[in-house]
C-alpha cells in the first residue's frame, strides 16, 4: 500500500467485458467500494444488477469496502426460465 492506495484485481465476464477487460490489476484509494469500480468503468446503472464475487464470496452490497489484494469478479445476472 503506497500513498494511501491499495491494489486489487478486477475481472469482467460475458457482456460486461464491454465496460472493462477480462482481467486487470489496478490501484484504487484506500476505503474504495465496489460502487466506485462501477463508476470508474462507467457501467450504466441499469447494468448494476450483476453478480459480484469478492475473493470468491458473493457480495450484494455495492458499498462493500475493498481491501488490498482483493479479487473482484463481476458477472451479468443469470437469466433463464
Amino acid at each position: 500500500m503506497k500513498n494511501n492506495k491499495i491494489t486489487i484485481t478486477v475481472k469482467f465476464f460475458a457482456m460486461l467485458r464491454d465496460y472493462g477487460p477480462a482481467k486487470e490489476t489496478i490501484s484504487v484509494p484506500v476505503n474504495s467500494t465496489i460502487k466506485l469500480l462501477f463508476k470508474k468503468y462507467q457501467i450504466p446503472k441499469e447494468a448494476w444488477r450483476t453478480i459480484i464475487l469478492v475473493n470468491g464470496s458473493p457480495h450484494k452490497d455495492l458499498e462493500t469496502i475493498l481491501n488490498h489484494g482483493d479479487i473482484i469478479s463481476i458477472f451479468p445476472p443469470i437469466g433463464g426460465g
